[in-house]
């Protein structure tokens, strides 16, 4: 089978969590013989849209530069007739069986009707909500609540604040222009990319989504139940030892990922003051590994961290890491804390910390209450620093606990059966095109 996968940005360039996804299903993808190509994103230096090629761990990587240079309207943030049309070029020449669309941001969401136009299925992974909301998260970027319910005219606002040279407000336009219907034209943009999005996923011949609850958010937004299957994803357990805890003392919280408002990292640090003031903790650290980043061009975050971190050297920003770094990071912690306030898609780390044999504690909400329910990480509400600061205490108490904790690792789903379920899928589509 020779597929092409599709990706906002890829290794070494950039990397997350969609990222690492992608390369450990390629791994097992290469090694039962299938040809696999990658199709992304970049940004920097040269000149918009043109392409170049590389190869990243004997993977072919086709990378089309994108410094949004001509944007002048919404439309073009999420659909681009350039970008189209190197993608069908690209695909003309490649032939590949299949496409399999991992994330499109920075990209053209059109781009799964160049492959459709071609007659080749596509099948889409949706790794977080961008298809739904353009921040990717659905939540509200001031007050920090979650969107439940998509209420556009809230959209709108928010969006407009994110792009107000794309989408102006009613009093900025000119007077004929509102006269005349323009302001109508306005508030129309968020529409036509609602509809938009809904039609372009809705020619795919399969939606996999990494969670059940990540399932049923686009389900009741309108998509056709049958496209939607579940597929959790699969992490390579090698790569990561298992050094179980056991009954060993706590001595070390931690927390990695990237330092955001919506990862809770501010809850967490909360919860951490209260705990080390009760007996038999004062002798705890708090190790935070992450890029401290802005959050939508606000940066005031890090302050409100750093003052909540305090001066006596408890708590200690480790900065950004390499993904070759992960194995080291987890070993030097003895409890691995997930505090997110958003709808977490999967939660890689979660899982992660399973495998190396730490005790996890996680928000019990979206993905990561998934994680809750199957046993594999104890859970609190989300944003409760209470119920966080309970849950530490249990763990730093109980060795019993901790033991029962430490012991997760078979919870974890392998890359290679993930591979299976999602070569059904494959072949499935592949069977109906």
């Amino acid at each position: 089978m020779h597929i092409v996968h599709v990706i906002s940005g890829y290794l070494p360039d950039d990397w997350g969590g969609t990222q690492l996804h992608l390369r450990d299903l390629c791994r097992e993808q290469k090694a039962e013989g299938h040809r696999v190509e990658i199709f992304a994103r970049c940004g920097g230096e040269g000149e918009d849209f043109e392409v170049g090629s590389d190869v990243y761990e004997d993977v072919p990587v086709t990378r089309i530069r994108n410094n949004f240079s001509d944007v002048d309207s919404l439309t073009k943030l999420y659909t681009h007739p350039v970008i189209d049309a190197r993608f069908r070029a690209f695909l003309e020449e490649r032939e590949p069986d299949l496409v399999h669309v991992h994330h499109l941001t920075c990209l053209s969401s059109s781009m799964i009707d160049v492959a459709r136009s071609l007659e080749l299925p596509v099948v889409m992974t949706l790794h977080d909500f961008w298809m739904q909301c353009p921040r990717g998260q659905r939540i509200h970027p001031e007050s920090m609540e979650i969107c439940e319910r998509l209420d556009r005219e809230t959209c709108r606002a928010c969006m407009r604040k994110l792009w107000p040279h794309l989408i102006p407000s009613e009093i900025k336009l000119p007077f004929l222009a509102r006269l005349f219907g323009k302001r109508q034209e306005a508030e129309e943009v968020v529409d036509a990319w609602e509809r938009f999005m809904k039609g372009a996923l809705s020619r795919c011949q399969a939606l996999i989504f990494p969670a059940a609850f990540h399932r049923e958010r686009f389900v009741e937004w309108g998509l056709d139940p049958k496209l939607c299957k579940v597929v959790t994803h699969g992490l390579n357990k090698e790569a990561i030892p298992f050094k179980p805890r056991g009954k060993k003392p706590v001595r070390r919280i931690g927390f990695i990922g990237s330092v955001l408002p919506s990862k809770g990292v501010h809850i967490l640090l909360r919860a951490f003051r209260r705990l080390v003031e009760m007996p038999g903790c004062s002798d705890l650290s708090l190790e935070i590994h992450g890029t401290m980043m802005d959050f939508h061009g606000d940066r005031s975050f890090q302050g409100e961290l750093e003052a909540l971190a305090g001066e006596d050297g408890k708590v200690r920003f480790h900065g950004g890491y390499k993904s070759e770094e992960l194995p080291g990071i987890l070993e030097g912690i003895d409890v691995l804390v997930i505090p997110s306030i958003w709808w977490e898609t999967f939660c890689l780390t979660a899982r992660e910390g399973a495998l190396a044999g730490i005790p996890v504690v996680g928000s019990d909400l979206a993905g990561i209450g998934e994680a809750v329910r199957e046993g594999m990480i104890l859970g609190f509400e989300k944003g409760d620093v209470q119920g966080l600061t309970e849950q530490l205490k249990k763990l730093c108490e109980d060795s019993e606990l901790r033991e029962r904790m430490s012991h997760k690792r078979d919870l974890v789903r392998s890359m290679a059966d993930c591979w299976k379920e999602t070569k059904s899928i494959y072949q499935s589509v592949l069977e109906g095109s």
